[in-house]
């Protein structure tokens, strides 16, 4: 019985608490750069890299302008993984990496700013706040270079990953 409030417990504070990115019917642009191999592999979120089951994400060149990419989520309840696949392309807009993401099955584009080096990739969400919706992707550019500098541009967590 305590099992069966406590996960639906957790799965709701997490989604408050880590957020949602903003959602587009439209990418920052069409997948035009090549893709950035510093992105391949697999990441962890920093301080999950000793637990047993990590939740991580699987980044694969998909074509020379795409990725693949899996985030795979440890379910105590299934002793197993479950896993949401994305299509993916970056944008970048003077000088600061965007990974757009499609979920496989949806049309929606999740956004979300990339910062990579060494081994190192830290993620942020574009805030969900962003009450403007976008049908042209020039105007979503335009929107983004006025605000992406801006801290309240991003979700509060962001995610720094480690790739093992």
């Amino acid at each position: 019985m305590k099992n069966r409030v406590l996960y639906p417990t957790l799965i709701l504070l997490a989604v408050v608490l880590w957020g949602c990115p903003y959602k587009s019917s439209v990418p920052l642009s069409d997948a035009t750069e090549y893709v950035n191999k510093q992105i391949f592999g697999k990441w962890i979120p920093r301080g999950m890299e000793e637990k047993a089951n990590p939740e991580y994400y699987l980044i694969e060149q998909r074509d020379t302008l795409r990725y693949d990419v899996a985030h795979y989520q440890y379910n105590e309840e299934e002793k197993g993984y479950t896993t949401k696949t994305y299509v993916g392309h970056t944008t970048r807009l003077e000088n600061i990496l965007f990974m757009n993401l499609q979920e496989s099955g949806t049309k929606e584009y999740l956004l979300y700013r990339l910062d990579v080096s060494d081994g190192l990739m830290t993620m942020y969400e574009v805030t969900n706040n962003i009450d403007e919706k976008f049908t042209d992707s020039e105007k979503l550019r335009d929107f983004f270079s006025k605000y992406m500098r801006l801290s309240f541009f991003y979700n509060a967590e962001e995610v720094e990953l480690i790739r093992k």
